[in-house]
């Protein structure tokens, strides 16, 4: 009996480095997979849409199949106190949900060596297959002319738009 248990004392011995106590322990259950997220709409949205703004502008923007926006497009003028200003604003994105968007983001436009800078905030809701809806608000911040103000003050302009799928 005595040399049955040392036997067995030496085998686990020799065993002992190979084998750790998670080896001997039940493996732990996988969680299941999460829910994948709602579709950014129930509606067919993906593809290319232009709209019409209040102000008689051209806003355009296409839709992915994976919900984003992209290749924002929005044309619009401040009358400023020195004029009207026409400027269009390029590559606004935003992630649809809930079968709407909203982008807000920093631009910078030089023109002739005039610099403005803003912000502008663009939203939209998608009524239908075809049909969308939505506003936005432009601000410009900062006008300047080789470094120096000049002067120009342009009010925030706000509008809404409607447009459809092309």
């Amino acid at each position: 009996m005595t040399y049955r248990l040392i036997r067995y004392a030496l085998l686990i011995l020799v065993l002992a480095p190979w084998l750790s106590c998670d080896d001997l322990k039940e493996p732990v259950p996988t969680a299941h997979s999460p829910v994948p997220p709602p579709p950014p709409s129930q509606f067919d949205i993906t593809g290319h849409w232009q709209a019409s703004s209040d102000q008689g502008r051209s806003i355009a923007f296409d839709v992915t199949e994976s919900g984003q926006v992209i290749n924002g497009r929005i044309n619009l003028h401040h009358d400023c106190n020195t004029g009207r200003w026409r400027v269009t604003l390029d590559n606004f994105e935003a992630q649809i949900v809930d079968e709407s968007f909203l982008a807000t983001y920093n631009w910078k436009n030089d023109e002739n060596g005039i610099i403005r800078e803003g912000t502008m905030t663009v939203s939209g809701r998608f009524e239908s297959n075809r049909l969308v809806k939505g506003a936005f608000i432009n601000s410009v911040n900062d006008v300047r002319n080789n470094d120096q103000p000049t002067g120009e003050v342009c009010p925030a302009v706000e509008g809404t738009f409607e447009g459809n799928k092309q």
